[in-house]
């Protein structure tokens, strides 16, 4: 079932704002505008979630989505602070938003897509082992055990989309990417424009995760599940 025209019209409004919003977000962190990121990087998500929902309707495919959308929101509200007690907190966040996507993916066909790109969990799973030996003797055990786990989920979800559909590949591998990097920043690696690239890759990856998966239920390519 599609969405009527002004529905229609709502979520490219939405999904400009979205843009509109993710480029002074990308401005304020490349200018370090602090005051300008504590009060753009909270509204994101749920500009996203809010297309997804005018888009497509409050189907239940896609709700797990909105509920990873705003333990995202949560996420990036806790990074905004500094210490090791909210970067937890943030971790323990987005790992919720990362099973999100992996349950919503799996229950649309990403199993039956494993079959075919059962080549894809294993790129991810050495990427995960490399990214832990290089992490090894770079940050505590008990950190390095959190990243393990979290890689687990973090990979799992790129793996799920990528057998699902290419173009959500491409948004869990940009997702995959930019919590690398974060996870290499924590061990003193940290690339030029560090920061900037992180936002980058973590903005892309959400919009395209969501406007992707949106486009696939609408088009009936993934079962839209009841109002």
């Amino acid at each position: 079932m599609t969405r009527s025209g002004g529905g229609s019209a709502a979520a490219r409004v939405l999904l400009a704002a979205y843009a509109v919003g993710a480029l002074v977000e990308l401005t304020a962190v490349a200018q370090q505008w602090t005051l300008v990121d504590r009060a753009t990087k909270p509204l994101l998500m749920p500009l996203l979630a809010a297309y997804l929902l005018v888009r497509v309707g409050a189907r239940w495919r896609v709700l797990p989505v909105v509920v990873g959308l705003a333990f995202a929101c949560g996420g990036d509200i806790a990074l905004l602070a500094s210490g090791m007690v909210f970067f937890a907190l943030g971790m323990g966040l987005f790992a919720v938003t990362h099973l999100c996507y992996l349950v919503t993916f799996a229950r649309s066909g990403a199993l039956a897509g494993l079959r075919r790109r059962a080549w894809v969990p294993v790129l991810y799973a050495l990427g995960w082992l490399t990214l832990l030996l290089v992490m090894r003797d770079r940050v505590s055990v008990p950190l390095l055990v959190a990243l393990a786990a979290y890689g687990v989920l973090l990979y799992a979800m790129a793996s799920s989309a990528a057998c699902l559909d290419v173009l959500l590949g491409v948004g869990g591998l940009l997702f995959a990417v930019s919590d690398s990097m974060i996870a290499l920043g924590t061990g003193g690696l940290r690339l030029p424009a560090h920061d900037l690239a992180v936002m980058v890759t973590y903005l892309l990856a959400q919009g395209v995760l969501v406007v992707r998966f949106a486009g696939l239920v609408t088009s009936a390519r993934v079962p839209a599940g009841s109002r």
